[in-house]
């Protein structure tokens, strides 16, 4: 099979259009921070005819970034000097990843995230595969069998995020296009992935790319979905203590409960029970963020016909739209828009995580 490696960090991409729209979508801070950082690499250094005195590159580069800290009340003026100065010749492929690595970091819940499990048959992940290089040339080197690519991982708060960028049909110096660049996020030292949307003609390959680097068996596509990542991985890696028992996942269980005394019901407590019903489903504390949960019913039609024949179930499909379902389906609770006890299947929405759920009930 032919190999498309295009894996080289410093090939550049030539001034165009989309290359400055790339840099502009990011804020003052933002720009700053990254440009902060290709000063820091040898290779993205801009290199100038210059005189004598700075011919020290440690004394061009602090001088350089001292024009940048200037400037930082004008994007326009850093986003022009980036542009049409320092990196005039175009940007490299890794300074590009970088850009946009940063940008979809800050705004996660501009892509929408599917879950993913890696099977092993031990259950556990070789420990040469925690390695963030030998990740990337693995999958890099598996992904160029199949077509052009660039990958580029960065590693933050412990998750490594992938950004593959798929260059075939286009010539080595211009931008791939938006559905031809896709997310993994890697929740280090676990069996979950959570991927962006893929076209359809690359699924196959990058599902056989990951069970190839990560030596598993198979990869199961999870029946969930959604924008916000930090609930997403609430979900699959804690899945067991959300509810009421996330109070213990965050240490907040009362250390001594013997201490306090009991005592009998009151008016007060009779007017809680709304509340204590509500804490005993979904826990004292926010709910992780789906903004879609979908649930398909088969249920018994408890009537008969006049032969006395009994009619089929009826299926029915309730979609729940928001910024987050299960947070709303506990307030509507304490609204008094749904009255307790609720059905296990919304109340266990926090712990199944999933977006389609299938009920299932037989008439009694």
């Amino acid at each position: 099979m032919q190999n498309h490696s295009v894996n080289n960090d410093y090939a550049l991409f030539t001034p165009q259009p989309s290359l400055r729209r790339v840099i502009n979508r990011h804020s003052k801070d933002s720009l700053l921070k990254i440009v902060k950082k290709w000063l820091e690499i040898p290779q993205l250094i801009p290199k100038y005819q210059s005189s004598s005195e700075e011919n020290n590159e440690n004394q061009q580069t602090k001088n350089l970034w001292q024009i940048y800290e200037k400037l930082f009340g004008n994007k326009k003026k850093i986003v022009d000097k980036i542009y049409f100065d320092d990196w005039k010749n175009g940007l490299t492929y890794l300074q590009v990843a970088q850009l946009d690595m940063k940008y979809f970091h800050d705004r996660p819940n501009l892509k929408q995230w599917k879950a993913l499990k890696l099977c092993w048959d031990d259950g556990e992940l070789r420990k040469e595969f925690r390695n963030k290089e030998i990740l990337r040339s693995t999958l890099s080197k598996h992904l160029s069998l199949f077509f052009a690519n660039h990958l580029y991982i960065e590693i933050y708060d412990k998750n490594w995020w992938f950004r593959i960028s798929i260059h075939d049909g286009v010539s080595q110096n211009s931008l791939p296009i938006n559905t031809n660049i896709i997310y993994l996020i890697y929740f280090t030292n676990s069996e979950h992935l959570l991927c962006s949307n893929v076209k359809r003609e690359h699924k196959e390959f990058i599902l056989q790319g990951l069970l190839k680097t990560f030596a598993c068996q198979q990869i199961e596509e999870c029946d969930l979905k959604g924008k916000y990542v930090n609930s997403l991985e609430q979900l699959l890696l804690h899945q067991k203590s959300q509810g009421i028992y996330s109070q213990y996942r965050l240490n907040q269980v009362d250390d001594s409960p013997l201490e306090h005394t009991s005592k009998g019901p009151n008016v007060d407590d009779q007017m809680k029970s709304k509340d204590n019903a509500i804490d005993d489903n979904f826990g004292p504390n926010e709910q992780p963020s789906l903004d879609v949960v979908e649930i398909k019913l088969d249920m018994p039609f408890n009537t008969y016909t006049d032969d006395h024949l009994e009619e089929p179930p009826i299926s029915t499909t309730v979609v729940f739209e928001g910024s987050n379902v299960i947070e709303g389906v506990k307030k509507m609770v304490t609204s008094g828009y749904v009255i307790p006890p609720l059905p296990k299947f919304l109340v266990e929405l926090h712990s199944s995580s999933k977006n389609y759920i299938e009920v299932v009930q037989q008439e009694n």
